[in-house]
């Protein structure tokens, strides 16, 4: 298998950290709650591959990510052929998932507010990684024009039946751009050439839109407990330390860095999702010392956070 550079600094200098065995991966650590989990298919798709099932730390970053690059074919078996889609379905009539996507919707209204804009007159919004259209299910309404996109036909074809329009070719959806936002809800760590990926976002975007994504956050408490768990060789207890689905383990360092390297200006998270910051960019009047802390107060919150970063920014180019 070919190794990839470091997904934030490009860096081909890392350490590994933390080493898989099959068993860590699909009996204790499976990547969606495990009656949705077909054991053994996982089993043989990563057959013969366990000595890649590692996650390493850049030595010049700190960005924990797997080297490897997985070959089309075991990415497709174990998205498509080892996730029970029937009980993966009915996560997304939990409660809960309708309401962290309300939340979301109101903070990217409230942010475009802030931003500038007053109406929704046909608000261009891109689903990446729509999944089964539950997030277009939010934002659906007179004055938006939304879209999906996803590599996973059968919950595309769940979310068309139910009216929504998804587009399942890269250039079709450049043709409906520009668009005033982009959402990658729990995409990112899942890219293996990212780079690429942002500047699909960025060219999807208008000048000045808004792009908001989701990632699990690796120094959270939740995690690192894990990490200690699977250390000393002891059943871990989340789903999101795998290194094929999951090949990029961000925390809020390598977020700003890789929003920095890629010319979005950083606007808020959902963790501190405060006036402050816009403030700070139409008004001066503040000491810079109260905009220090809250930005130091952010990165703490962050870090107890249980479940990781959702951070919106905005295209400079």
């Amino acid at each position: 298998m070919n190794k990839r550079n470091c997904p934030v600094c490009d860096s081909t200098e890392a350490v590994v950290i933390m080493r898989f065995t099959p068993e860590s991966l699909y009996v204790v650590a499976p990547p969606y709650r495990l009656e949705e989990f077909k054991i053994e298919e996982f089993k043989n798709i990563i057959k013969g591959k366990e000595e890649f099932l590692t996650y390493s730390k850049c030595r010049n970053c700190g960005m924990v990510y797997c080297e490897y690059i997985w070959d089309d074919d075991t990415l497709r078996r174990a998205y498509l052929d080892s996730i029970n889609h029937a009980q993966n379905k009915d996560g997304i009539l939990l409660i809960n998932k309708r309401l962290s996507l309300a939340r979301m919707w109101a903070n990217i209204l409230r942010t475009l507010k802030l931003l500038g804009k007053e109406k929704l007159e046909d608000l261009k919004i891109i689903d990446f990684g729509c999944g089964w259209g539950d997030f277009l299910d939010t934002v659906q309404g007179y004055g938006v024009n939304a879209v999906g996109y996803d590599l996973d036909s059968e919950k595309t074809e769940f979310a068309t039946e139910r009216g929504q329009r998804i587009i399942g070719d890269i250039s079709e959806l450049k043709s409906f751009g520009p668009v005033d936002v982009v959402v990658m809800l729990s995409v990112l760590e899942h890219l293996q050439d990212v780079k690429n990926s942002l500047n699909l976002v960025k060219e999807l975007l208008k000048r000045g839109g808004l792009f908001v994504f989701s990632v699990m956050d690796y120094r959270s408490i939740y995690i690192k407990r894990n990490v200690n768990r699977l250390k000393n060789n002891l059943p871990t207890l989340t789903r999101n330390l795998n290194p094929v689905f999951h090949v990029n383990i961000y925390d809020y360092k390598s977020i700003m860095r890789t929003i920095k390297n890629n010319n979005f200006d950083f606007v808020s998270t959902d963790n501190v999702l405060s006036l402050t910051d816009f403030y700070k960019m139409r008004n001066s009047m503040l000491p810079a010392r109260f905009f220090n802390w809250v930005e130091w107060l952010s990165t703490k919150v962050i870090v107890w956070g249980e479940l990781g970063i959702a951070a919106y920014v905005v295209n400079k180019d």
